[in-house]
């Protein structure tokens, strides 16, 4: 496992969150849900990933109106999905 798979692996979020990435993870397809999540398919898949994440977090803690779970679970997932697949 590589650092920044490790990282991933130790985020801190809220355990309903973690747990319904890790059941989206194992649907995964990246040809998909990638260009939904990030506009296009780069090579920068796992940063875009974070900073998206991170997006996300900080609407969740700040309890925006624009927040969406379904959203946070499925970047949750496609990281979980993308580290694995780069170890």
């Amino acid at each position: 496992m590589t650092e920044q798979s490790a990282k991933i692996v130790n985020i801190c979020r809220p355990k309903i969150l973690m747990q319904a990435a890790r059941m989206c993870a194992k649907g995964y397809k990246r040809e998909t849900m990638l260009p939904r999540m990030l506009g296009a398919s780069s090579s920068m898949v796992l940063e875009l990933l974070k900073d998206r994440e991170s997006e996300l977090e900080q609407e969740r803690k700040a309890r925006a109106g624009t927040y969406s779970a379904q959203m946070h679970v499925e970047v949750l997932s496609a990281l979980m999905a993308e580290c694995k697949k780069a170890a």
